[in-house]
Parts: structure tokens; C-alpha cells; sequence
């Protein structure tokens, strides 16, 4: 059974969207210091959705910023291939046989060398993997690529510091040992990571968090430049006292590192940053320091321009061929222009994710999930696909994309899933159910009896916060009537990328009364490293990391399918393995890596449960379409392998 492996740590998915500006930002005028020319090929046009400026993580980016990210980080000691295999850099290291050995030992037993066997597995059962690298990397500014460099990457990623700077997500090294104590600013010294000499360092990963499905995952690194984050030497990560004892006008690590976030001077990676306008493009310049992916291929496009186009005109920019490439595409109006061009060359994957309603479970009537299946049984989910994927998509039922192995080697799924399909009268009887059964004189509610309201005279509000894209503007057709006519005081509003990751990540902050929006629809693509721990275990309440705030844990389950048999649900009492989400997303992520099937019998499972509890309701998976001008040499691209990845292939044709 196929195996998929990815290098992000702690993110199982990226949200994506297409949200854009309102105006379309060209540059027309010849004198403006950044116009350059589309027609001439030694710059490659790469058309975008709008992006946030954080191309250092920060804990909030979109798929987007990540997409600039990877341009200008390489160097990393573990790589994904175009179908998402998890492999040794053999290009970067250079102990690679004694890298996969460590790999595949479970235990001291399964090394030969005794010796060797303690080196690897302490007394605790901690597990250290030794790094070699090349010795002959340089950053773009020219200064030596180090082993401190790999370590500092991590400890950036994790630093009490970084966090006193408004980092939203400090995962860097989260299995290794001494995590907690680094992340809460107990002490300076990572005990998990130790650097040997100039190209050696150690990572070494707490028993407590082994066995792992995507064991090498764990001791993934990728060179930060130390130099320019601590200025030479001038900073450092701080304790927690240390923080304390700082004057108002101290400035410290953390906040050093901030002032780069849009525009990282130097780069391991195939392009280095030139310039960023905000709302318009990122333009990057070669670097001609790289060392190449894990093949050793080297882009050779001197400029990259990353354009944003706006999603109403992004065919038109590239039919005009202003951009070069324009991919993710899922309307079909948009894909059969891009098809029928002679000038295009196109063609698609199976999407790696979904496009869904993504819910607020913490808060009013969300809380219920007989509220959200009332929500899924009033939107006509089948009509909505039809109409904004135009038969390029395909409605689902659970939170999964139709391009993960899991889903194309399942037995189960879809087959043994609820289809919430239109029926007002069941959107009503749950309604009931979840206590919204009156109208404003206390009586029982009736159709045409306005809004809905609680036995304490609380009325049925909810709020959606949209973007200003068409996925927006024809969901908004299949929710507005339904659910007002249902007895829903329902406000909708939309706006930019930038307000909605604000409301959608960070809304858990603010009191109850403060919070204006319990849904949000969105598009998701998973990275190769599927951990659904991260993204709905109750261990994330409270963070941007469990962003719906949901919460099904062993002592305490959301709810008990067996009494909803009226329900239309035909209850078996195996069809989540008698585990709660929280049960079942640790029993994933504590598989070992073979065990491919088990994994799988845990992953349909987990399906059949979020396809009742409804964190998110599930509107569409769908092929990405991804189009460029003809006379770009190597565009081939996969659910693993985006632009941004395959760009050290693309060529120009003379």
C-alpha cells in the first residue's frame, strides 16, 4: 500500500481560497522601476490569489505565502518527491545509508553493532539521528550553510522569544526531547539538539512520541541563516526571566527576526527575495548559490515575478499570456478556456483536499452538532457543486480529498457515509432537537412563524464570514433563503483573505458576545503528512492549531449516535470502532510507519465519526487544473509537486 511522507511538522493542511483584491494591480507604466515585460521570456509570470507577506512562518500563512517560502528555504536534510514519497536528501547528506538504518530500527535489536545500538537508543528509548552534511553549501549572501544553521532553523521555530514576537504556532522540534522546556522559556538549551562540529549535528526524538507513522518527519531540518537572525552574534533566544528583566526599549531576538517576515534578505533556496509590493507581487532574483533539489537540479529562469491577478480576470491574464502559469484552478467556465486554447498546455490531478463550511464549535448554537447537520441538510451541497465546478468536482461527504490514497484504497468510504442531501423538514425536526423550537411567543415553531428561538428566549442567530471570491458569491444563493426560511437570523458578509484568517484563527481569543461568525468557507490542500491530530484533537482547544475549537475526547464525548436512530441513521455501534476523535487521531499518529492498513482501518473510522459530528461540512473535492503558455519546457505538476517545486525544471523553449 502506497505510503505518503511530507517535511512540515505540526500542519497537516494549508488553507487556500480565492481571495483577491478588487483591483486588478498591473503595472502598465514602462518607467516604473518594477514593470517588466511578460513578452520577454528570462522572467517567469506566475499568476496568484492574494497572500499575506509572511514568507518567514509566522503561524498564519496561507498556501500562498508558502508557495514563496519553499523559493527561498532549500537545503533541507529530508525531501517529497512528485508523489509525495518521504525520503533522505542524498543530495544535502552524506550519511545517507546510516540515516535509513536508523530509520527502519524500532529498537536497540534491530542494529547490529551494540556499540553503535546505545548511540542510537538511550536508556530511556530516546531515539538520535546523526546528521552529516555536505560541506560546500553557501547562502546567497555567500556565507557557509552550517550545522548551527539546521539547528537554529529548528530552535526558530520553537523559541520562547519567537512567541514574545507574535508567533502563532511554535511546533519547530515539538517531538524531540526538551521541547516544553525550550518552548516555555525554562531554559536556552534544546537538549534535543546538538550540534557535533561545523557539518555534524543530532536530533534526537522523545520516546514518548514513538512510534510514529511519519517517523523521519520528526528530524526534519532546513537551514535558517543565523547570522542575519541574531545580527551577527548581537541576539539570542531569551528565557522566560530573561523576558521579564527587559527594558520597554530592549529589543530582542524575536523581534528582530519579525522585521523580515515580508522580506527575508538571504536565501537557501533555489530564488532569493528582490522585492515585495504589497497587494501587487513578490519578484525574486536567481541564487546563484543553490545547490539543487534532492536530485541536484537547478532552476535557471533568472527572475520569478509571483503576480496577484484578480480571481475574476486570472484566465483573461493568462489567455493573454501578462502571466505564464496560473494553476488551481476549479471553475469550469475557466477550464474549458484554458482547454480550448491553442497557446495554453494544460492538465490536472486529483485535488489532495476539499472545499468546504468550515464551523466554530466552541460558541451559541454551534456547539450542537444537531445545529450543524440541520445546516447540512438545508444547503443544497449537490446543486452548489454543480453549479461552481461546472462537472469538474465531485461532492463528498467526510473531510478528505479524492486524491489520498486513503480514500482510493478505501472499502468504505464513501460507501458507508451519511449524504446530507435537502430535507427542511429533518433540518427542522434538529432544530427542534438542539432546543430552537419556539418562535417570539414561546409557541412551538412553525414554518412561516419567523425566527427561531430557545426555551430562555435567546434568538437562533449565526453568522458566515465569506471572501470576496465566486465560491463566496454562489454559496451565499444555496445558504441566504434556506436557512432564513428554516428560522435562522442569519448575517452574512465577505471580505479579504486577510479579516477572514484573522476571524477564522483568532476569534477563540475574544469573549463569546464579541464573536460575530460561526462558519467560514474555505478550500484545503493536505501536505503529504496526514495527521488529523493536529488539526481536530482536543490537546489544540485554544490554539490556532484546532482552528474549528472542536473538542470529542475519550471522557468526554460530543455525542452519541444511538439516539439520533430517527434521525435517518442507521447506528452501528463499530462504525467508529467505539473511539472518539481524540481516540482516533492519536491511535493514527501512534503507528508505526508500516503499518499502512491499520492505518487505514483508523483513518475510515475517523471518517464515519466527522461525517456525524460535522466540524466542517464538506461541500467538494475536485481535479486542479493547471495551466502555462506553450513554450514552458517541464511543466509537469502533481498533488505533491507544485510549481514552486518543480520550478528547477522549468525552462523556456528558444
Amino acid at each position: 500500500m502506497k505510503k505518503l511522507f511530507a517535511l512540515l511538522l505540526g500542519l497537516t493542511l494549508v488553507l487556500t481560497l480565492a481571495a483577491c483584491p478588487d483591483d486588478d494591480p498591473e503595472i502598465t507604466d514602462p518607467d516604473d522601476p518594477d514593470f517588466t515585460d511578460p513578452a520577454a521570456r528570462d522572467t517567469l509570470y506566475v499568476g496568484t490569489p492574494e497572500f499575506s507577506g509572511e514568507f518567514i512562518s509566522w503561524g498564519t500563512a496561507s498556501s500562498y505565502d508558502i508557495a514563496i517560502r519553499d523559493l527561498i528555504v532549500g537545503g533541507g536534510v529530508v525531501a517529497t518527491d512528485q508523489a509525495g514519497q518521504f525520503l533522505v536528501n542524498e543530495n544535502i547528506v552524506e550519511n545517507v545509508a546510516e540515516v535509513e538504518e536508523i530509520m527502519a530500527a524500532e529498537s536497540e535489536a534491530d542494529l547490529d553493532d551494540a556499540q553503535y545500538a546505545s548511540d542510537v537508543f538511550d536508556a530511556d528509548g530516546n531515539k538520535t539521528y546523526t546528521w552529516e552534511i555536505r560541506d560546500d553549501m553557501l547562502f546567497s549572501d555567500g556565507e557557509p550553510i552550517t550545522a548551527h544553521d539546521y539547528a537554529f532553523g529548528i530552535k526558530m521555530q520553537a523559541a520562547y522569544s519567537i512567541g514574545q514576537a507574535g508567533h502563532t504556532s511554535r511546533t519547530g522540534g515539538d517531538d524531540l526531547v526538551g521541547f516544553d522546556a525550550f518552548f516555555d522559556g525554562e531554559t536556552t538549551d534544546f537538549e534535543g539538539i546538538e550540534v557535533i562540529d561545523d557539518y555534524t549535528f543530532t536530533l534526537t526524538i522523545d520516546a514518548d512520541n514513538l512510534p510514529y507513522f511519519y517517523e523521519l518527519a520528526m528530524v526534519a531540518a532546513s537551514p535558517q541563516p543565523m547570522h542575519i537572525y541574531t545580527n551577527n552574534g548581537e541576539y539570542d533566544f531569551l528565557t522566560a526571566d530573561e523576558h521579564d528583566e527587559l527594558g520597554d526599549d530592549d529589543m530582542h531576538i524575536g523581534e528582530w527576526i519579525a522585521q523580515f517576515i515580508s522580506e527575508p534578505p538571504v536565501s537557501s533556496g533555489p530564488y532569493v527575495m528582490d522585492h515585495y509590493r504589497r497587494d501587487q507581487f513578490v519578484r525574486l532574483k536567481l541564487n546563484e548559490n543553490y545547490v539543487g533539489d534532492f536530485r541536484g537540479h537547478k532552476a535557471e529562469i533568472e527572475t520569478v515575478v509571483v503576480r496577484i491577478v484578480p480571481s475574476a480576470t486570472d484566465i483573461e491574464h493568462l489567455l493573454n499570456e501578462e502571466i505564464h502559469v496560473l494553476t488551481g484552478l476549479v471553475e469550469g467556465d475557466k477550464i474549458n478556456r484554458g482547454l480550448d486554447a491553442d497557446n495554453l498546455q494544460g492538465h490536472y490531478f486529483d485535488r489532495i483536499g476539499f472545499g468546504g463550511l468550515f464551523f466554530h464549535t466552541d460558541f451559541g448554537p454551534m456547539l450542537d452538532h444537531n445545529v450543524r447537520q440541520a445546516l447540512a441538510h438545508l444547503v443544497d451541497r449537490e446543486q452548489f457543486v454543480e453549479t461552481f465546478l461546472e462537472g469538474y468536482g465531485t461532492l463528498i461527504d467526510a473531510p478528505f480529498g479524492i486524491g489520498q490514497w486513503m480514500y482510493q484504497q478505501s472499502d468504505r468510504i464513501p460507501d458507508e457515509l451519511i449524504s446530507f442531501s435537502p430535507d427542511t423538514q429533518e433540518a427542522y425536526d434538529l432544530l427542534d432537537d438542539a432546543g430552537w423550537g419556539y418562535d417570539e411567543d414561546d409557541d412551538p415553531w412553525e414554518e412561516g412563524a419567523g425566527y427561531r428561538y430557545n426555551a430562555d428566549g435567546d434568538r437562533l442567530r449565526l453568522g458566515w464570514l465569506g471572501t470576496e471570491s465566486e465560491f463566496s458569491d454562489v454559496l451565499a444563493v444555496y445558504m441566504n433563503d434556506a436557512f432564513s426560511e428554516a428560522g435562522i437570523d442569519f448575517s452574512a458578509r465577505q471580505a479579504g483573505w486577510d479579516v477572514l484568517l484573522d476571524n477564522y484563527y483568532f476569534a477563540y481569543e475574544l469573549e463569546e458576545e464579541d464573536r460575530d461568525y460561526h462558519m467560514f468557507n474555505l478550500a484545503t490542500g493536505y501536505t503529504p503528512l496526514y495527521d488529523p491530530y493536529y488539526t481536530y484533537h482536543s490537546d489544540g482547544l485554544g490554539t490556532t492549531r484546532n482552528t474549528n475549537q472542536f473538542a470529542d475526547k475519550a471522557d468526554e464525548p460530543m455525542a452519541d449516535f444511538s439516539e439520533q436512530v430517527g434521525h435517518g441513521f442507521s447506528w452501528d455501534p463499530t462504525v467508529d470502532d467505539g473511539m472518539t476523535v481524540d481516540e482516533l487521531t492519536e491511535a493514527m499518529r501512534n503507528l508505526p510507519a508500516a503499518e499502512d492498513e491499520q492505518f487505514l482501518e483508523y483513518w475510515e473510522a475517523l471518517m464515519l465519526r466527522l461525517n456525524r459530528l460535522l466540524p466542517v461540512l464538506p461541500l467538494y473535492s475536485n481535479q486542479y487544473y493547471q495551466f502555462a503558455v506553450n513554450d514552458l519546457e517541464n511543466f509537469e505538476l502533481t498533488g505533491f509537486w507544485d510549481w514552486q517545486d518543480a520550478i528547477v525544471d522549468f525552462r523556456f523553449a528558444d
